[in-house]
């Protein structure tokens, strides 16, 4: 009887504990990546604004981005932030989103775009709760073309294979 209430109580422990230590990242987030991040680019707590169909980790929610209108844009990039950059082509500048952290085109050994280089991106803009957002697919700079998205679903290349 002894074992089986010491066995009962050690089971009892490791559901509260694991219940609190759960608790840490609430996955309240809206998935829209709107939530503070950390160097990885993900929210660490899971917080967000909440309510979303998200994960609540910072890796957004998900869009069918192939149901977005197909572009290309080439020009030259005029300004790099975080996951994006700013393109000046022929007519006006447009940002595009999507383009992966340094570390995946450092696993590629290829330099990530900076500003003044000349790039040709091809993606889909996609409405994300009513905001167009131009999310690349893949970039060609330097001449070689960079895969950034699998072709069938849409995931981001970074994400596979078990990264983040």
């Amino acid at each position: 009887m002894k074992k089986s209430l010491a066995g009962s109580v050690i089971v009892l422990l490791v559901f509260f504990l694991s219940m609190g230590l759960g608790f840490a990242g609430n996955g309240n987030g809206a998935g829209d990546g709107s939530g503070p991040i950390n160097s990885d680019g993900l929210d660490p707590a899971g917080n967000g604004k909440g309510g979303g169909n998200g994960a609540g980790d910072g890796t957004g929610p998900i869009h069918d981005i192939f149901a977005g209108t197909s572009f290309t844009y080439y020009g030259e990039v005029i300004e790099c932030q975080g996951d994006g950059m700013v393109i000046a082509t022929e007519t006006e500048n447009v940002t595009v989103y999507g383009i992966g952290p340094v570390r995946y085109w450092d696993d590629l050994e290829l330099i990530r775009p900076v500003t003044g280089d000349i790039v040709t991106v091809s993606g889909y803009a996609v409405d994300y709760n009513g905001v167009s957002r131009n999310i690349a697919v893949t970039i060609t700079v330097g001449g070689v073309e960079v895969p950034l998205r699998d072709l069938e679903t849409g995931v981001p290349l970074w994400r596979q294979a078990g990264q983040k």
